[in-house]
Order: C-alpha cells, then sequence, then structure tokens
C-alpha cells in the first residue's frame, strides 16, 4: 500500500519500440510522445520495454521512467515477464496501445483495440494470428476496465461481435469504450522541396510519375487489386510512362503480391522498396500522382490520413473505417473492384481540376487530425 497519492501510470512501449515500426506501432509511439506534452507533472509514468528505450522515445521528461523488463527468452514477454511486473509494483493504471494486455493486471487496464479484422476477413491471417487476435479483443471488450479505439466504426464492430452474444454480466458495456481518432507525423503536412523528393526518389530508384501503396504486401491490404489496377490504368492511358511503388514489408499472401507482379506486363515498373522510414515516406507521398489504398479492413487507415496531409490525392477501399476518416476528401471504390480502382486512378491522372480539387480536400481535412488531440483526450480516459 502507498502511503502517498501521486498516480502512477504504466504504459507498454514494446511495440513503440520496435526499429521498424507500421501501422500499430506507429501509433504506440506517437500517441506515447504526445502524451510526454499532456501527463500532468504531478503524475509519474512508468515505460515498460523488453529492451532500452531508442530514439526519441528515450529522452523522458523529469516525471516519466524507464524500466527495461529483460527476459532472454524473448518469447510471452508480455504475458510472463510484464505480467511479474504488475505483481510486484503494480502501476495505478495500465495503459496498452498496442498488442494485448498482461494476463495479470491492474484492475483499471486500458487498452486500445484497433481492429477486429480477423473476425471479418479470416482468409487474410494465419489460424494463429487469428485466434490471438480475436481471443484479445473479446477479453478486452468484456473484461478490462475501459477500451480506447481509433474510428466509431471499429467501436461498433466491438459490440456487433461480441454484445449480442452475451446477456449476462459479461456483456460489454456502451460506456467503456471512447472513441479516439488518431493523429499523423507532422512531417507529412511540410512543404515538399522537390530537391529533397528527387533525392529520396534516385535513393530507391523511383522515376515519376508514379502511383503509390504504403501497407504491408498482404492480402488484407489488398495488394493484389492494386497491382492489377496499376496494369489496367496503365492500358488506359499508353502514353503514359507510369510506375507503381509498393511500400511495406510482406505480409500474410505476399506470395499471391509476387504473381500478381509477375503477371503484369508492366512488372519492369513495379518497385517494391520495403519498409521506409518517416523521413523519405514523406518524400514519396509528396512525390506521388496518387495513393491507392483499396484496403479490404480497417480500423483507422494511417496511410489515408498521411496521404492527404501530404496533399496527395487517395482513393480508399470502401466498407470499413476509411470512409469515416477520410470524409469527402478521398475517393470510394469497392475494394474487390479493380476496375473501380482503375477508373478513379484514371480521372484523377487525367481531369487537372478535379486532382486539385482533391488534394485541396485532403489538406483541409488532415488539419482535423493531431497527435497532441489525441493525446489529450486518451489522457481523460486514463485519468477519470
Amino acid at each position: 500500500m502507498r502511503w502517498f497519492s501521486v498516480m502512477i501510470l504504466g504504459i507498454d512501449a514494446s511495440r513503440a519500440n520496435h526499429e521498424h515500426k507500421t501501422g500499430v506501432e506507429w501509433y504506440s509511439f506517437h500517441i506515447i510522445e504526445a502524451l510526454k506534452r499532456v501527463v500532468p507533472k504531478d503524475v509519474h509514468v512508468r515505460l515498460y520495454a523488453d529492451t532500452k528505450l531508442s530514439g526519441p522515445l528515450g529522452d523522458l521528461p523529469d516525471n516519466w521512467t524507464e524500466k527495461v523488463l529483460s527476459w532472454p527468452p524473448r518469447r510471452l514477454w508480455t504475458h510472463l515477464r510484464l505480467s511479474t511486473e504488475m505483481v510486484q509494483s503494480p502501476p495505478d493504471v495500465l495503459f496498452v496501445p498496442a498488442h494485448v494486455p498482461p494476463l495479470i493486471h491492474p484492475p483499471r487496464t486500458v487498452m486500445t483495440v484497433h481492429d477486429v479484422a480477423a473476425a471479418r476477413f479470416p482468409e487474410t491471417y494465419s489460424a494463429f494470428e487469428r485466434r490471438y487476435s480475436l481471443a484479445a479483443a473479446r477479453y478486452a471488450v468484456r473484461r478490462l476496465w475501459r477500451i480506447v479505439t481509433p474510428s466509431e466504426f471499429t467501436k461498433k464492430e466491438l459490440l456487433d461481435l461480441f454484445a449480442e452474444r452475451r446477456a449476462d454480466s459479461l456483456q460489454p458495456d456502451r460506456d467503456n469504450i471512447f472513441v479516439v481518432p488518431h493523429g499523423y507525423d507532422r512531417r507529412y503536412d511540410m512543404p515538399g522541396a522537390q530537391t529533397e523528393i528527387r533525392r529520396v526518389l534516385s535513393v530507391y530508384g523511383i522515376y515519376p510519375p508514379y502511383l503509390l501503396s504504403v501497407g504491408r504486401l498482404e492480402r488484407k491490404k489488398n495488394t493484389v487489386a492494386t497491382v492489377r489496377a496499376f496494369t489496367q490504368i496503365q492500358d488506359r492511358l499508353p502514353g503514359e510512362n507510369l510506375h507503381l511503388v509498393l511500400v511495406g514489408s510482406p505480409g500474410y499472401g505476399y506470395e499471391e503480391v509476387v504473381s500478381a507482379i509477375a503477371e503484369s506486363p508492366y512488372r519492369d515498373r513495379i518497385a517494391t522498396p520495403g519498409w521506409v522510414g518517416a523521413e523519405n515516406l514523406a518524400a514519396l507521398y509528396q512525390g506521388a500522382a496518387a495513393v491507392l489504398f483499396p484496403s479490404l479492413y480497417e480500423g483507422f487507415g494511417l496511410p489515408l490520413l498521411e496521404a492527404m496531409a501530404s496533399g496527395t490525392p487517395v482513393i480508399a477501399g470502401a466498407g470499413s473505417s476509411l470512409e469515416e476518416v477520410g470524409g469527402a476528401a478521398a475517393l470510394y471504390v469497392a475494394p474487390g473492384d479493380p476496375a473501380a480502382l482503375c477508373a478513379a486512378g484514371v480521372r484523377l491522372l487525367t481531369d487537372a481540376a478535379f486532382n486539385r480539387l482533391c488534394r485541396e480536400r485532403g489538406l483541409a481535412h488532415a488539419r482535423q487530425f493531431s497527435w497532441d488531440r489525441a493525446a489529450r483526450h486518451t489522457w481523460q480516459v486514463l485519468a477519470a
């Protein structure tokens, strides 16, 4: 028992500490960085990680401390090593921004549930990933003190999936799920100097004009449809020497992407640079003719927001959270219809006035989102 009233907030920073971050890791990193500016100085914050914090993450305010919980086996760090810490020295509130809560956790534990794609599109996950992801989401909704979701869409999905199946005390409470939209890295809305764009393009061997796709090369991101739509766009516009840039690491179903690229008559103009850091990704967004993001399912969809903030028109998949996030500032097509994606791409490439309108709408819309705003709302959830 503590004989003082200073609140202790614990945050699982393990995913934020990854070197090659993607969606949920970037969310974890940015929300922690923004919370550093928001959490009051009289609150003590502990950041838990399995390795020493690197880069800006390790630059801590005076009331923040780093707790490296070493675990040589590496596997099961969350459920075994972090659980042990929760027994030995529990915080008042534990925040899990990415991944899952430890098996043993404080009564006041808050977790961000990013999506439930494994339930809606099980074929886009391995059997283990599907079971693990859904078990974590189900547990969070039924047992945790509070939940954060990045969109109203994801909140509704959680309630639809788990609330209707229970009529007892484990039925989810709508009042403990809080919607907190993401922000975006401000590097994306800086004016892109042409010299910097040319430098980054030369690093990756990319030639304009090009269409850009950002996200894992996998089934859920619908990368095969992106490749096929690019082929159709080039067929429709034979006078354009278009290129396609697929930024992202291989994901589940990557072999299908490789086959789709091999089948394209324009395969020599399809670049796969792999994972790209934010310092170079901003220039790739700003130099693109358009961004193609026909994802089958997203809980938020950071690339959509990043593209708009970069002043680049974006075509997104309809049917999940993307229409909520992008509003009237993006174009939407059925994810399973490469022909519709092609038609939207052709319009953006041939109608200069429409292209300019989409860019202007995107820039204005993106300004509604910020990590500081997300951190303020998250702190309200954690502290109330």
